[in-house]
């Protein structure tokens, strides 16, 4: 069983990993639309 402060660590890595991404790809305007471009017509959850 992992402790608490490694489950915390884990955590601010992913959700840092996430920001890191969405930064990235809002500073880059090619790699949102090849994201766009990716997806296509795929129908969103929401």
């Amino acid at each position: 069983m992992p402790t608490v402060p490694e489950v915390a660590r884990e955590a601010l890595i992913v959700v840092g990993g996430a920001v890191l991404a969405a930064a990235v790809i809002a500073m880059v305007p090619g790699v949102r639309a090849w994201i766009n471009k990716q997806w296509g017509d795929t129908p969103r959850p929401f």
